[in-house]
């Protein structure tokens, strides 16, 4: 039998009492013996090969370096032989020979006589100790003492770390990617998780790190591959199976998961009355379902299969009670968050479906510490009546003293709505009135003129009243509004080239263009339409193009645009498969007028298309982007105008476009909060004044504005600290104010700072931290949004609650759900 592996992975060797056969433990599996015959090692061998497969990969390498030192020993020994010139070898001659000899007979035989690993080659010529075994005049047990202590752990064998390439278990190969060795550990990746990266780290000699993960995230894997080793320990299988191959290993599994499910309910995992509860109220809340449901016998009967019995299901009253502690919870986390802020901004817009209005508010403020924006969803209130300018201040006023943020809300973000056009105008703060609020009005009557809104006669005698001076009960006041500029764009895309197409002339070039491009509208909404109804169709388009062609959402001009530019590429590179698609449609194909009206387009608009991308952004974006994207734009569309090869057909489209988004931001081009807000970002500084008018005055003037601002901050600061010294100051050190030779005001040490801030390299958000008056106006005037596009984005992803899932959930229900469900990370239970 090869007595080296018994050695090099056994311990505690004992003969039974027939003497043929003996036992031992193994060295790294706790309280596990192994029998075998003395004649055989066959079940040690396979213990070692399924079990520690590492181990055995380093008992053939060291049985193969220990055979190589014995034939070079052979080989040495016959050469020194054969150089010999005596006819006749002497006794120890005789005995030497004998010697290599029995070696290789024991070569040949498959024998190995073992002895310790670090032996040096004279050693491995000793004859190890016997096996003693057990004869008539022996005791019933007899045990083996080689000369290796076997009661060593493996850190005392002195076994170098094994440097492996691949997953070291056997039957987690499917299971797991080898991802690198650190030292006696080996991190892989699971494959179950993907296209999530998870990573498990275990020891090389010990599987149960991921044996845990397995057990966790994936127990029916976990399942099918102890079943594979098991049928493997049995000798049935030579290597790792999944049981979807074997139909008897998908019985066994199907009959264990029966099993586990009859005990517990849900795989190995414990099932208590916290966690189905929980699990539970999760289901209803993240697809806004009635809590009636809990009550439907099907649903009761889904839950409860393979459940223990002590568990139950809870009843709707039970339900909605855990909601409303889950909405308090979430609602009081909220609070404590903004607390923690000094300045918050709010996005809200009204949403009508039918005979019933819900007011949308949502809350971003940037966290002092790491300067990311956060986000909450505040409201989602159903409003009852027609949502009228002074409904809508209420309800925002509400919303404000519900999570107490009324005094530290700085920034408002609203649609174009003369509603909310209206409510920021009557119920602004008294002190907020100056001469930008004018100009505002003037655009309200503009904007009231461009948008049709059907309002209710008692809304007309309402304003009227205002008028004659009745009075409006205005004891609160609204933040101050900032428009949606990406609502506002979409208004230049749509309503005003609606405009200016419609009001050109037939026979001028905008005039063509107009015709030119509702010919080519009209053959591409027949081909997208084709496209979604027709899979024959899909498939022709995917083929000719490699890819889908682009079907606009009639909400969303951005997706128009990129629908349209996707056609202009295809129609720049691949005309002819263009030709070919609308041959299969059985439509006109599309001319080479056509495609340099569309061409033209999609160029002009390009830059408006790019602005409203930024501004859409919610996770780092500031109210200091603002003027820097709308000066580039307007920086952009003069170079499109002023470039050498004039446009055929869209030049008086462009020169429109330019005059229009001067018309619609008109009171907001030189505000100086933006100004400063863009100026206090690290983005921009005052670098990005390049692209306005009278570029060395405007730099200049920044400059000094960003100090005067920095300096009036900390004259507050200064002035509080004084007032509280003052008492403890002499009089003549107040008449005389003398200050200490090298000492700076605090003005001189504001205006280094911003010198700094302006000389600073780093264009991160994060390198205000070196500048802590910088960041404090920072906070205050970059905390506003932009865009709205937070607050519609909770409208689409709840848009089909509003209406079909809503069911006949009350309306204070389906808030809380709305806003559990946007809710998550701050939600508690």
């Amino acid at each position: 039998m090869d007595t080296f592996i018994v050695e090099f992975c056994y311990k505690n060797v004992t003969v039974k009492e027939d003497g043929n056969n003996f036992t031992a433990s193994c060295r790294i599996c706790p309280n596990k013996t192994i029998s075998g015959s003395t004649r055989s090692s066959s079940n040690f061998l396979k213990h070692v090969k399924v079990r520690h497969p590492l181990r055995f990969q380093e008992y053939e390498r060291q049985k193969d370096a220990t055979w190589k030192k014995k034939k070079r020993i052979l080989a040495e020994f016959e050469e020194a032989a054969a150089s010999s010139t005596e006819t006749e070898a002497s006794p120890s001659v005789s005995r030497d020979r004998q010697l290599p000899l029995d070696v290789k007979r024991e070569e040949d035989e498959g024998d190995f006589l073992g002895g310790d690993i670090a032996e040096t080659s004279s050693s491995l010529l000793e004859p190890e100790t016997p096996l003693v075994v057990q004869t008539a005049e022996m005791s019933p047990t007899v045990t083996w003492h080689p000369d290796v202590t076997y009661e060593q752990d493996l850190e005392q064998l002195a076994i170098p770390t094994p440097i492996i390439h691949q997953v070291p278990w056997s039957g987690f190969e499917k299971a797991f990617t080898f991802v690198r060795q650190k030292g006696k550990n080996v991190i892989v990746q699971c494959n179950y998780c993907l296209p999530a990266i998870k990573n498990v780290s275990s020891a090389i000699t010990s599987a149960s790190n991921v044996k845990k993960h397995l057990e966790r995230a994936h127990p029916d894997k976990l399942r099918a591959i102890e079943i594979a080793r098991k049928a493997r320990k049995r000798g049935h299988i030579e290597k790792p199976v999944d049981y979807d191959d074997d139909p008897s290993l998908l019985k066994m599994a199907k009959q264990e998961q029966e099993a586990i499910l009859e005990r517990a309910g849900s795989g190995r995992e414990t099932v208590t009355q916290r966690i189905l509860d929980r699990k539970i109220m999760d289901f209803i809340v993240e697809e806004t379902l009635p809590i009636q449901t809990v009550d439907k016998p099907t649903f009761v009967g889904l839950i409860r299969l393979g459940l223990p019995k002590d568990l139950s299901v809870m009843c709707a009253k039970t339900l909605r009670d855990r909601i409303e502690k889950r909405a308090a919870g979430m609602q009081e986390t909220l609070v404590h968050r903004m607390g923690a802020v000094a300045y918050v901004a709010i996005t809200a817009d009204c949403w009508s479906d039918g005979k019933k209005s819900f007011l949308g508010v949502t809350a971003h403020w940037i966290c002092p510490m790491t300067l990311r924006r956060e986000f909450g969803a505040l409201a989602c209130k159903r409003l009852h009546g027609w949502p009228t300018y002074d409904i809508l201040a209420q309800a925002l006023h509400n919303v404000h003293v519900q999570y107490r943020i009324h005094n530290k809300v700085v920034s408002a973000t609203t649609d174009s709505g003369s509603n909310f056009n209206k409510a920021f105008r009557v119920f602004r703060p008294k002190e907020a009135g100056d001469a930008t609020d004018g100009n505002a009005d003037d655009d309200d009557e503009d904007q009231e003129e461009a948008d049709v809104d059907y309002v209710p006669i008692s809304e007309i005698l309402d304003a009227g009243n205002v008028e004659q001076g009745e009075s409006v009960d205005t004891d609160f006041g609204l933040p101050p509004h900032q428009r949606c500029a990406s609502h506002t764009l979409n208004l230049v895309a749509t309503e005003d080239i609606q405009a200016i197409v419609s009001g050109s002339s037939p026979n001028s070039p905008l005039g063509s263009f107009r015709k030119l491009f509702c010919s080519l509208m009209g053959k591409c909404s027949k081909l997208w339409s084709k496209q979604s109804q027709s899979a024959q169709i899909a498939e022709y388009v995917q083929e000719q193009c490699g890819m889908y062609l682009k079907v606009p959402r009639k909400a969303r001009w951005s997706s128009t645009f990129e629908a349209l530019k996707q056609l202009n590429e295809l129609l720049s590179t691949m005309p002819e498969k263009v030709d070919a698609i609308m041959d299969q449609c059985s439509l006109a194909r599309i001319t080479p007028a056509e495609s340099l009206a569309v061409q033209e387009y999609t160029e002009i608009m390009s830059p408006l298309a790019q602005s409203l991308d930024i501004l859409q952004r919610e996770n780092g974006m500031f109210m200091g982007y603002l003027l820097p994207t709308l000066y580039n734009l307007d920086r952009k569309l003069q170079g499109l105008e002023n470039k050498p090869v004039r446009y055929t057909y869209c030049l008086q489209l462009l020169q429109g476009v330019r005059k229009a988004l001067r018309k619609r931001f008109a009171p907001i081009w030189e505000d100086k909060k933006l100004l400063l807000a863009a100026c206090l970002h690290p983005r921009f500084k005052v670098d990005w004044l390049e692209s306005a008018q009278s570029t060395q005055a405007n730099r200049y003037m920044m400059e000094a504005l960003l100090k005067a601002e920095i300096r009036s901050t900390v004259g507050n600061e200064s002035n509080t600290s004084s007032e509280k010294d003052q008492e403890g100051d002499d009089l003549e050190d107040d008449f005389f104010n003398i200050q200490p030779r090298g000492r700076k005001s605090a003005v001189d040490t504001a205006d280094e700072e911003v010198l700094r801030y302006l000389k600073s390299s780093s264009r991160d958000v994060s390198c205000l931290h070196a500048f802590p008056r910088v960041m404090r106006c920072f906070l205050q005037y970059n905390t506003g949004l932009p865009s709205s596009a937070a607050l519609e984005r909770l409208f689409s992803a709840d848009g089909n609650v509003f209406t079909v899932k809503r069911h006949a959930l009350s309306d204070e229900l389906f808030e809380q759900l709305v806003l559990l469900r946007q809710n998550t990370a701050a939600s508690a239970f």
